[in-house]
């Protein structure tokens, strides 16, 4: 009889680590999950738990390992053709460069996340990412890009708040003024 631990058990109890904050004592269950997973050829789990390690990598400070398994996470979910989760993937990735500062590659990760999400419909999550996008332009001084982000991830979302809407009327108004739009 067979006693070791089944990838969906390593992914729950690693899921269960990571979510009390033991970011570290979740990775080695994810990694054994991603290679049970991998055994049993089912792409979209092991590709899951990539991203997963992924996001623990990129927490450690361990960016290149981060860059490598979410590039490898995201390659997969494209060739199973889950534009989602590869979109929200490609937003993790987003999160690692802007905490490298390195802008330009962050930029374009969240908006191909942003254009996927939309693709997909999941306009919660196109919002979401476009916020990320515009809080990094904002922490760059870019204040016009973050204007037109913020106001695109307003725009993404399905149902705004009155202080949204409120909100979503004074960035078009600054953009306006700004010379950001028409």
């Amino acid at each position: 009889m067979n006693s070791s631990p089944t990838p969906h058990t390593l992914k729950d109890e690693g899921m269960r680590l990571f979510q009390q904050g033991k970011r570290r004592e979740a990775l080695p269950l994810f990694e054994q999950a991603s290679a049970g997973f991998a055994a049993q050829e089912d792409v979209g789990n092991q590709a899951e738990m990539l991203n997963n390690m992924g996001v623990v990598l990129r927490v450690l400070g361990d960016w290149e390992t981060a860059v490598a398994t979410l590039t490898q996470a995201a390659t997969l979910f494209q060739q199973i053709g889950d534009a989602s989760r590869q979109a929200q993937t490609l937003g993790n990735l987003g999160d690692l460069y802007a905490g490298q500062k390195k802008y330009t590659e962050a930029a374009r990760h969240y908006s191909d996340a942003a254009a996927q999400f939309a693709q997909s419909n999941e306009k919660e999550k196109q919002a979401q990412v476009l916020r990320a996008l515009s809080l990094m332009e904002l922490r760059r001084g870019q204040w016009l890009a973050a204007i037109m982000r913020k106001e695109e991830s307003l725009q993404a979302r399905p149902r705004l708040t009155f202080p949204q809407r409120l909100f979503k009327w004074l960035l078009r108004f600054a953009n306006r003024l700004l010379g950001g739009g028409q």
